[in-house]
């Protein structure tokens, strides 16, 4: 099932990851004051764990990717 939604919905983990990004940046203007140093913080981790879903998703992409289709750049094996 995993597998399955690793290879059919690459654009999920994009998503995730530039939701990640943009929370990662709001959380990091909010540090500039200091009365929205703790919402700044969540920000930041929730941020942080969004970037990380999102660089593991499209790394389990990219491998079941290359498991099914080979590496790109390589040639396959031709028979003569």
């Amino acid at each position: 099932m995993i597998k399955a939604f690793v290879r059919e919905f690459p654009t999920v983990h994009l998503v995730i990851g530039v939701i990640g990004n943009l929370v990662f940046f709001v959380g990091s203007v909010l540090f500039i004051w200091q009365a929205t140093e703790l919402l700044a913080i969540w920000l930041f981790i929730a941020g942080s764990f969004g970037m990380l879903l999102g660089a593991i998703g499209q790394a389990l992409y990219l491998r079941e990717r290359h498991r099914l289709n080979g590496a790109p750049g390589r040639q396959q094996d031709r028979l003569h």
